[in-house]
């Protein structure tokens, strides 16, 4: 069921758009990620979205009625900035008691809530430490108690893990989820990580210099960006990008030339494209490195080496063609090593020069 509706949002700041055109629409219980690199627009999006800031046009509705002017206080939404305003000279109890306090509850009432959600995030063993005591996920959990003890009709979460470390963020990324799914909370998560924003999010929005790129599953993000644009965003490592010559379209399949390489990709695109240049994108973890000649397969030259964890990401040097591919830690190469490339030819995407849209 549609619960949150963003249609047509555009904020501009004199002669500066902010964002442009924005639309999606958020289901009960979902979490929706807003993906972008800073400077994108994700926390202006999200202050409309709370009513801490007023579109320039569009309107916000919620279960059909529109909120585009309610005040902040009667939306019953919570927001959790990126460096929560946690009080440095408060417990953890009376960091989480404070909305309800101002909302005059009752006492009890008031006990019961805060034990409750203190429970339910882990953290009752903290309820009397103050801030400073805490560790970075203690500090974003009690953040996070506090925005949900008023059991908001949705939580906005403006890059809530961005300061941690990558294991903790990682592992905090798991719980929120589980959480999420636990309390069936509507969850608006922005974020510059799109790893993260695809962990964590039922459908994601790529938001790129204030324009909404795309909205889609995780999956079908990865698998089918709907520009070049998107595409190198998401890709981490970076993404192999080279501009291809398409020789021959086939019934269900293109040959495309790189250079003197020959590559038959299983796609089918427009006869319109044939002997014409387009750019060819593929993902570091798509090419296999072998030490041996192998069916399909090129020759080049190792030029570098970089460690990243499990994996290493090896630079190769194909007829003065570099190439970007993942090999596992334990494989052993060195400088000027000759090696030999085999790309998955199903997952080379294809765009159009101009207008940078995949024309696959």
């Amino acid at each position: 069921m549609t619960f949150l509706i963003v249609e047509h949002v555009s904020k501009k700041y004199g002669d500066k758009t902010v964002l442009h055109d924005i639309n999606f629409e958020v289901n009960r219980g979902e979490i929706l990620a807003v993906a972008g690199p800073p400077g994108a627009g994700k926390t202006t999006l999200l202050k409309i979205i709370a009513g801490l800031l007023t579109p320039t046009s569009g309107r916000i509705l919620l279960e059909g009625r529109d909120i585009t002017n309610t005040p902040p206080y009667e939306r019953n939404f919570s927001m959790v900035f990126e460096v929560p305003p946690i009080y440095p000279d408060r417990t953890g109890y009376e960091n989480i008691e404070f909305p309800l306090r101002l909302k005059k509850l009752p006492v009890e009432e008031i006990r019961k809530r805060v034990y409750d959600i203190a429970d339910l995030l882990g953290i009752r063993h903290i309820l009397d430490r103050k801030p400073h005591t805490y560790s970075g996920g203690e500090y974003q959990r009690v953040a996070l108690a506090r925005a949900l003890v008023t059991s908001p009709q949705i939580l906005l979460l403006d890059e809530p893990l961005k300061a941690l470390d990558a294991k903790i963020r990682e592992e905090m990324v798991t719980w929120l989820k589980d959480l999420q799914r636990r309390l069936r909370v509507t969850v608006i998560h922005a974020t510059h990580d799109p790893l993260e924003a695809m962990s964590i999010g039922d459908k994601v929005v790529i938001l790129l210099h204030g324009v909404q790129k795309q909205l889609s599953k995780p999956s079908e993000l990865l698998n089918k960006p709907l520009d070049l644009e998107v595409d190198e965003y998401i890709s981490i490592p970076a993404l192999n990008v080279f501009k291809v010559r398409i020789e021959e379209v086939l019934e269900e399949s293109a040959i495309l030339s790189l250079d003197r390489l020959k590559i038959k990709i299983p796609t089918r695109i427009s006869k319109n494209y044939e002997g014409k240049e387009v750019y060819a994108s593929i993902r570091p973890i798509d090419i296999s490195i072998f030490k041996s000649e192998q069916p399909g397969s090129f020759r080049g030259k190792v030029v570098m080496s970089q460690y990243m964890g499990r994996n290493q990401l090896v630079t190769i040097n194909i007829n003065d063609i570099s190439i970007r591919a993942i090999a596992d830690k334990i494989f052993r190469i060195e400088r000027d090593d000759v090696v030999y490339l085999q790309l998955k030819p199903e997952r080379i995407r294809l765009y159009d020069l101009n207008t940078l849209k995949n024309i696959m």
